[in-house]
């Protein structure tokens, strides 16, 4: 069984770090830029500071934050790209000036040429900004807005339309024109030179270059398995904190309405296979399939309208987990948590507890019929001990493939339900996140959901062990005849 185990073990590791691999590829695909999210108004903060300075501290601000977070660095251990890409290219930040860096080079492939347009343009766009501090006319306005617009432009057309924009305005402001003029000049035959010098061979020339460990994966996975998830976007809140907060009201809520199911189920299962045929099994399979096609979603609806509303029988609190102070009992917790987590856990209960009896009767009828029941029948043995302790052992499979799935729904959370009902659980923290674009959240949940389905799954082959030996035996027996 330990060697078995150790097995299961070793193989579990790739599996985890091919979800770590595609939760991090994810959260790559996520439009949007977390650094200036997560900067949020700076600019706005500083508009008591000249615009060069403003501007100066903005780019300060952004390259501390992408330094905590890792995004100044390579995606991965290795990269592979043309040979016009260069090794720098993540340090050019914010990452919107970074995207069109790439989509330029991608176009000309011609980094020299590219590296002395942005030089040109960052040293043009420095000097609009500082005379913008002192003298603001419209035309300097107008200037400074079309040269920052450049930094993230990568149509050819567009990049000569701005820069054309930016000629206008100077001619029409004398000191604008005084300072400008020749910087534009420069400026006009960089974009002229990058233009007319394209190297798109150098794409197909492919080069590999190792980063080491100072890439962004290494540095998420190393923050990971310290149990740094990282902060939330919205809240600036640990996303551990966020989770765990969540987690009690889901696992509470799950794990009531599974065990429910379970010992309800097992039971309503054996006696149902015990006496197939009957009229209590007929009635029993009616009503299961009429609940178990009623959905979840409807049901909680009309429960919470017409059991929780003051409009109709307001027997149950309609939303929330309710409060209870400080000084409460148990007993008195206890009450509270019943009476607020009545209704959604019937909701999330009677769906399971139909498939699961199903599943329960459907195996213990097969059982029932093998030959060591028959044996035990001749020899005189009760019919309670015949079903409880030979039978259901035996039938245990079903059960057992569906505890794989125990640990991720009880993670995961029921997101319709926790909704409906205002739990403050995982499920509603997922759908918030989700609209807030709280990403650091969301992928922490992908990934906690999915290494839990791992370990569910994990549990089920060592259950499958325990309940018959021949499952870990089976190879060892093979290579013996062999």
């Amino acid at each position: 069984m330990l060697q078995y185990t150790l097995k299961r073990l070793f193989w579990m590791v790739p599996t985890l770090l091919v979800i770590s691999l595609f939760a991090f590829g994810l959260s790559q695909c996520t439009p949007g830029d977390p650094v200036a999210e997560k900067l949020g108004g700076a600019e706005a903060k500083q508009a008591s500071k000249s615009p060069l300075q403003a501007a100066d501290q903005y780019a300060a601000d952004y390259r501390r934050v992408a330094a905590q977070l890792g995004t100044d660095q390579p995606l991965f251990y290795i990269s592979i790209h043309g040979s016009s890409t260069p090794d720098t290219l993540h340090r050019i930040l914010p990452q919107s000036e970074q995207l069109a860096t790439r989509r330029l080079i991608a176009r000309y492939g011609n980094w020299p040429a590219l590296q002395a347009y942005r030089t040109q343009l960052y040293r043009t766009t420095r000097q609009v900004l500082a005379l913008s501090g002192t003298h603001k006319t419209e035309p300097v306005l107008e200037a400074r807005r079309w040269l920052q617009g450049m930094a993230i432009q990568h149509d050819p057309a567009r990049l000569i339309a701005a820069l054309d924009s930016a000629n206008q305005y100077m001619t029409q402001d004398s000191l604008l024109q005084a300072t400008l003029s020749d910087d534009l000049q420069a400026l006009s035959a960089e974009v002229t030179n990058l233009s007319s010098t394209t190297t798109r061979w150098a794409h197909y020339i492919p080069v590999v270059r190792w980063n080491g460990r100072h890439n962004q994966y290494h540095t998420w996975i190393s923050k990971v398995l310290n149990g740094d998830l990282g902060t939330s976007l919205v809240t600036s809140q640990e996303v551990g904190d966020k989770i765990r907060k969540a987690l009690r009201w889901t696992l509470q809520l799950n794990l009531s309405a599974i065990l429910i199911a379970y010992l309800l189920a097992i039971p309503l299962g054996v006696y149902a296979a015990m006496y197939a045929g009957s009229r209590f099994d007929r009635s029993l399979t009616m009503v299961l399939f009429f609940v178990y096609a009623l959905p979840s979603f409807w049901v909680a609806g009309l429960l919470s309208q017409f059991l929780a509303s003051p409009d109709w029988l307001h027997w149950f609190p309609s939303m929330g987990v309710g409060e209870v102070s400080a000084q409460a009992t148990w007993w008195e917790v206890l009450g509270v948590r019943v009476h607020h987590f009545f209704l959604p856990v019937f909701c999330m209960t009677y769906a399971s507890l139909a498939y699961i009896t199903r599943q329960v009767r459907t195996s213990m009828m097969g059982i029932l019929q093998s030959d060591f029941i028959r044996t035990a029948r001749a020899k005189g043995l009760s019919q309670r001990t015949i079903l409880w302790r030979h039978a259901l052992p035996n039938a245990l499979f079903p059960l057992i493939t569906l505890f794989g799935g125990i640990l991720p729904r009880a993670v995961a959370g029921s997101v319709i339900i926790e909704l409906i009902f205002n739990i403050p659980g995982i499920g509603n923290l997922t759908i918030a996140s989700i609209f807030a674009k709280d990403w650091p959240v969301v992928y922490t949940l992908l990934l906690l959901t999915a290494v839990m389905t791992t370990v569910g799954i994990l549990l089920a082959d060592l259950l499958y062990a325990w309940a018959d030996p021949r499952i870990q035996l089976s190879n060892t027996k093979n290579n013996a005849h062999g």
